[in-house]
């Protein structure tokens, strides 16, 4: 810490960070706002780069590398925060960077995390003096092109994941003073950024790219966590080609392979037989071909049977003669039962589908996960990925382990009214490391707390049950801690 600033006690360095930057005669005014941003959030949250500094170096004739091999130098000798974090001067971040990336960090399993960031690759020349380009992701692999051998771009990248990779760029990178540290043992002081000649490929590597191989030789590894977004401000020629192409992209999210597994999509119903159709229509123009509906519907509700039947999904009958009208839980249940499909989809009838909603949430499962949640646009917590709403499940996980903590063959726990069975199997499934966010798997809930509907009197009944079942999810929640 700078003298005359700050605390005359000792200062605990536990978590602190440095930040640092190499900057030209200007910088871009997203960097200069982030930084802003994430000046006040330190500030009035966990004063971690009060308690680490900064350290800003200019990159002069000498060059990119050696102004990193500065900075670093100057890290180790004249400030004491365990952690180092690059953000380089034409990068956009959000104010709670540092604590994402440090809730991934761990200085011996993953001391060097980076965000998501894009670079740009000039791809071909444009014959106008300018260049077709490429939005490329700046994680990589060690691999063959041909016939070189060397960093190959990982392009499709695990979504919203931190994974382990060979390389990345150091645009916005968190580095723990031990890895310096152990590379200067090795290849000496002032050598961590400079550049790697590679034969395979007769070129020099990227400074941030050689100083990820020589981490990678002292065992640190480096991670990237693809759901920690950044914005690197390049420029492009865009041209009529652009035009047409975006005309092409039904959404703006990236594309993936189809969905290839059948889907019950599981709507307990309670009146509302207007929604049916809307409902219908809007998962047809999703193009989830591989979804089946099923309306679970109380057995006195005619009309509303038939409108879901007219509307093309099948409908199930609810009847207890202990509980009328059915609960959202006990209706789930009820079609897991009656229903054979590998994945179940927990939905309630207030949705409007996205395109490619399906294809999003059944690739966020390919490494594994059993709990999927998709994105309902409005919920904060459900945005950030905290939680969900709408949930895809794997049935064999449902079979074998259950999706709440009542036990295999059960969905959801009984003893809601209404709500929080969603917060009980999400939750369960953190705990059993199962679960996944699908961001781009965008099924919007038209709820009245986002403008989305009237507040009707199904809503009512619901939110009258709210504290009752928030406080048994709470104790459910602390008997399974």
């Amino acid at each position: 810490m700078a003298e005359g600033f700050g605390p005359t006690e000792p200062v605990d360095m536990g978590d602190a960070v440095t930040i640092a930057y190499v900057h030209g005669l200007t910088v871009t005014s997203s960097w200069f706002h982030s930084m802003t941003e994430l000046y006040y959030f330190d500030l009035f949250n966990n004063q971690r780069i009060l308690r680490g500094g900064n350290i800003a170096m200019t990159a002069e004739t000498d060059g990119l590398a050696t102004a990193r091999n500065k900075i670093v130098k100057a890290f180790l000798e004249e400030r004491d925060a365990p952690w180092l974090l690059f953000v380089d001067t034409d990068m956009g971040f959000a104010p709670d960077i540092i604590d994402r990336l440090l809730a991934d960090a761990d200085p011996d399993e993953r001391p060097i995390v980076g965000a998501l960031a894009f670079t740009q690759r000039q791809e071909k020349t444009d014959h106008m003096g300018g260049w077709r380009t490429l939005a490329t992701p700046t994680i990589f692999d060690w691999g063959q092109d041909g016939d070189q051998e060397g960093f190959i771009v990982r392009w499709d990248y695990h979504i919203d994941a931190l994974q382990r990779c060979s390389g990345t760029g150091s645009a916005c990178i968190l580095i723990h003073r031990d890895v310096f540290i152990k590379i200067a043992e090795r290849f000496g002081d002032n050598h961590w950024y400079d550049r790697f000649f590679n034969p395979k490929m007769q070129k020099l590597t990227s400074e941030d790219l050689s100083f990820c191989m020589r981490a990678e030789t002292v065992g640190c590894h480096t991670y990237v966590d693809s759901a920690v977004k950044t914005t690197h401000q390049k420029n492009m020629w865009l041209q009529e080609a652009d035009y047409f192409a975006q005309r092409t992209i039904a959404q703006l999210v990236p594309s993936v392979p189809s969905a290839t597994e059948s889907t019950a999509v599981i709507v307990p119903v309670l009146g509302r037989p207007q929604n049916a159709a809307p409902f219908m229509e809007s998962l047809r123009a999703s193009g989830a071909e591989l979804a089946k509906v099923y309306a679970i519907v109380d057995f006195d509700d005619a009309a509303t049977e038939d409108a879901w039947a007219d509307a093309g999904a099948a409908t199930i009958r609810f009847y207890d003669e202990n509980r009328h009208p059915g609960t959202f839980a006990e209706k789930v249940n009820l079609a897991y039962k009656v229903t054979n499909e590998p994945w179940l989809f927990l939905v309630g009838d207030d949705v409007r589908f996205q395109p490619g909603w399906l294809d999003h949430a059944q690739h966020a499962a390919r490494d594994g996960a059993h709990v999927i949640g998709t994105n309902d646009l409005h919920n904060p917590l459900v945005t950030s990925g905290e939680t969900a709403t709408h949930l895809l499940i794997r049935r064999n996980y449902i079979d074998e382990r259950g999706a709440s903590w009542d036990g295999p063959k059960v969905v959801c726990h009984e003893g809601y009214r209404h709500n929080f069975p969603d917060n009980e199997i999400v939750t369960v499934a953190k705990q059993r490391d199962v679960w996944v966010f699908a961001k781009h798997s965008e099924v919007e809930h038209l709820h009245p707390l986002w403008g989305g509907a009237e507040p009707d009197d199904t809503y009512k009944l619901g939110a009258s049950f709210y504290e009752q079942d928030e406080k048994l999810f709470e104790q459910r929640k602390a008997e399974h801690a």
